[in-house]
């Protein structure tokens, strides 16, 4: 088993996952996505945060009025 020493942080792997990072970044963090299951697994980790982060806001969020009361709204 190969020791894999330098892994992308997590805003690396961030901004290549929303292909915010420079191609020649984004082409070495493929490689090492390619063999270290950990990155891999915060990759996944990542996304699923982000999805879950988009279906707790996809609704229309509810604002309350300064000085409303429950039954105003």
């Amino acid at each position: 088993m190969e020791f894999i020493e330098n892994h992308p942080g997590e805003e690396v792997l961030e901004q290549y996952l929303f292909g915010s990072l420079p191609e020649s970044e984004a082409e070495s963090v493929e490689e090492h996505l390619l063999v270290c299951h950990s990155c891999i697994e915060s990759a996944e980790q990542l996304l699923a945060f982000v999805q879950s982060l988009r279906d707790t806001f996809s609704g229309k969020p509810k604002v309350r009025r300064a000085g409303s009361t429950l039954q105003e709204r």
